[in-house]
């Protein structure tokens, strides 16, 4: 029985033109697209969508820098699928670590990645990593809805 879970191809991806590259990185590994779409970011969306975290580093500035990096910016939104189990767990290790400095040189961000944590804390701006994946079962199906509203 084929998993399914969510992505989204960041803003940051989709300037420097690796949309393709990325969902040809999954499609080579036997995922199937179940749905995509190209969203247009408003600010209530991506508030809902970093909720947690935001409330977890709760930090102002960290909030305004999710508004600067994401609002009235395109994201490109991708359910896919794959007969292995626990594929939540395995697109989240497919994509590689959060800070592409430290992300294994076979994983989404360690091939593409040019942006460090250090960097974005250091000009007080979102890390510029790639891709999000959904961290849980609970949280592909709220991201889902979200995003394919």
């Amino acid at each position: 029985m084929k998993q399914s879970t969510f992505i989204i191809v960041k803003p940051d991806a989709l300037k420097r033109g690796l949309m393709d590259d990325i969902l040809n990185y999954f499609n080579e590994l036997d995922f199937h697209i179940v749905r995509e779409d190209s969203v247009k970011v408003d600010e209530e969306k991506i508030l809902n969508h970093y909720q947690e975290v935001i409330e977890r580093i709760g930090s102002e500035d960290f909030k305004q820098a999710v508004l600067r990096e994401f609002v009235d910016e395109v994201v490109h939104v991708v359910e896919i699928e794959h007969a292995q189990s626990d594929v939540v767990a395995w697109v989240r290790d497919l994509i590689g670590t959060t800070d592409p400095a430290t992300a294994r040189p076979d994983t989404i961000r360690g091939m593409y990645g040019n942006d460090t944590m250090a960097q974005a804390r250091a000009e007080n701006r979102m890390l510029r990593n790639l891709i999000h994946a959904s961290d849980s079962d609970d949280n592909v199906q709220k991201e889902l809805v979200l995003w394919f509203d």
